[in-house]
């Protein structure tokens, strides 16, 4: 028990339990390693990080693109518009290709294989030129393509938001995990400033099935004492626990138990009980 005084679930009055066996996973859960949960954190964050500016980025074009239909609804208009982004996409297309500086060279080139190939990136401009004004004068075939972006873009967000919801709860998770990491990081430096030998798994497993039988939401039957390793409320709050010890999960109740032992040794486990079955200090 957690606390001097009381009997605690899954305790025989003789004392003489027998030590059970457990399986110990050789791989250290998220939980007992912090910088492991950090980096888990920081990947989580990041995902939620793409999956809102994913959002963001197709609610602006699905507003650009409604506010594009409200101009081809108004052929004249439709075509101001159609003309504008024609000059737009051409000057980004010649200028995508390399720097400003690049293309000067390029057009006060005499050589005569320099000047064919500005020859030849004039005249791929101008096919371009000639694609933009004929979609200029198809304002109709303009707003069934913008309809159907909006359509596409209208039936995305429901995906995306579903998308930034598992990173939402993923977030969560980590932050969990970071949590009880920083208790069992206290725990593990704490017990080596105190001299304290760490247990095993096997020695919580015994020490939890004799207080409670292994039971995690264990309450003594004279309601002093709480949890599979029998918290006293009072000793809960000492290791930073609030509420019921038996209400909190079973990984907070091993990190907080972890803590008692790290600042108090078997103290609050008596040996002449279940404390017997951690290490002797």
């Amino acid at each position: 028990m957690a606390a001097a005084g009381g009997a605690a679930v899954g305790q025989s009055d003789n004392g003489d339990e027998a030590a059970q066996p457990v399986a110990v996973d050789s791989a250290i859960p998220a939980w007992r390693d912090l910088p492991r949960a950090q980096d888990d954190l920081e990947l989580a964050l990041g995902l939620r990080h793409t999956a809102q500016m994913a959002i963001d980025r197709t609610v602006k074009e699905l507003h650009l693109e409604l506010a594009r239909m409200d101009q081809l609804h108004d052929t004249d208009a439709g075509k101001k518009l159609l003309m504008e982004e024609a000059e737009q996409l051409v000057v980004q297309e010649y200028i995508s290709g390399g720097d400003v500086e690049d293309f000067a060279f390029i057009l006060g080139v005499s050589e005569a294989t320099d000047a064919l190939w500005r020859i030849a990136l004039l005249s791929e401009v101008s096919e371009l030129v000639d694609e933009a004004l004929n979609a200029v004068e198809n304002v109709p075939g303009e707003r069934d393509r913008t309809e159907s972006r909006i359509e596409r873009l209208n039936d995305a967000i429901p995906y995306l938001n579903s998308r930034l919801n598992d990173a939402e709860q993923l977030v969560e998770a980590a932050e969990w995990v970071v949590y009880i990491a920083e208790i069992n990081d206290m725990a593990d430096r704490e017990r080596v400033e105190n001299g304290f030998i760490e247990p095993t798994e096997r020695h919580w497993y015994n020490l939890r099935f004799c207080e409670s039988t292994n039971n995690y939401t264990a309450e003594s039957a004279n309601g002093l004492f709480y949890g599979a390793y029998q918290f006293e409320p009072r000793t809960w709050r000492t290791v930073g626990g609030t509420g019921n010890p038996a209400h909190a999960p079973p990984e907070e109740q091993d990190a907080r138990a972890r803590l008692l032992y790290a600042r108090r040794g078997d103290q609050p486990w008596p040996r002449a009980y279940c404390g017997r079955w951690l290490p002797a200090n």
